[in-house]
């Protein structure tokens, strides 16, 4: 339940997302806005580094803000969110 006013937050920032504000979002948050927004994954890589963590070590608390997105209705089940979690795309790499 508490992650569905970050979600909201983060989609409704996603258009003015900017290294500054990545700073003040959780690590599962940056890494998941890699995931979703393929124009932002430089922005986020650099966030990662600069942090010096591996989105691999929160896998389970990206699929949580990935399954709350869902119930909330805020993605397609079609959309590139689906095929870059299941493909693990976008984790890994920061």
């Amino acid at each position: 339940m508490r992650y569905i006013p970050l979600c909201l937050v983060v989609l409704a920032g996603c258009a003015s997302v900017t290294p500054e504000s990545l700073q003040r979002m959780p690590i599962a948050q940056v890494c998941y806005l890699g995931m979703v927004e393929p124009d932002k994954q430089q922005m986020v890589a650099d966030e990662v580094r600069r942090r010096n963590d591996d989105c691999d070590k929160h896998k389970a608390e990206i699929d949580r803000v990935h399954d709350q997105e869902m119930r909330a209705g805020a993605t397609d089940s079609g959309g590139a969110q689906g095929t870059s979690r299941q493909s693990g795309m976008g984790m890994g790499r920061y």
